[in-house]
């Protein structure tokens, strides 16, 4: 329950320092929606995409798939190449900013950065503080612990650095 209230206090700052901005106030929200809408068309088209290489695969006998690898790139491109078209087909209807596109950039960056330092966190933190509760010196710190200070401030920084920006109408 504290970390609802603490996620709605923060989405109250960041209305207090967004609103400084005369036009584009909710340039942040609209790019929040907008992601949330390329994320659930995305995922369509993914299994759309690895439907009909299944069915391709199964149907002519020679055909092989090779690296799985090579075929979850090859589906991620093309559904970005789908996503391009529909965002053209979007933008006809209702103009997307080049800020809402550097916003949505923004936030696909740093949920891959939360994600990496969520799974440092959870897959290797308890096996190095079992290594600094059992040696005294500091010089056994893990790598993990380094990249998630690391990281974590990145996040920080970037954040603040976006907020200066978008309030200076510089994005």
């Amino acid at each position: 329950m504290k970390i609802t209230w603490i996620l709605l206090l923060t989405i109250v700052v960041i209305s207090i320092i967004t609103s400084k901005r005369k036009h584009e106030r909710f340039a942040f929200l609209n790019a929040l929606l907008l992601l949330f809408l390329l994320v659930i068309v995305s995922t369509l088209f993914f299994i759309i995409i690895v439907a009909i290489a299944y069915f391709f695969s199964n149907s002519i006998p020679h055909l092989a798939i090779g690296s799985i690898f090579f075929l979850y790139g090859l589906i991620i491109v093309i559904a970005g190449i789908l996503l391009f078209f529909n965002l053209q087909i979007l933008n006809h209807f209702h103009r997307i900013s080049g800020t809402t596109l550097t916003l949505i950039e923004y936030y696909i960056q740093w949920s891959l950065i939360y994600v990496t330092i969520y799974q440092i966190l959870f897959d290797n933190l308890l096996k190095t503080l079992k290594i600094i509760r059992d040696v005294s010196s500091f010089t056994t710190i893990s790598s993990n612990l380094i990249l998630i200070a690391v990281l974590s401030s990145f996040i920080a920084s970037w954040i603040g650095v976006i907020f200066f920006k978008f309030t200076s109408e510089e994005i």
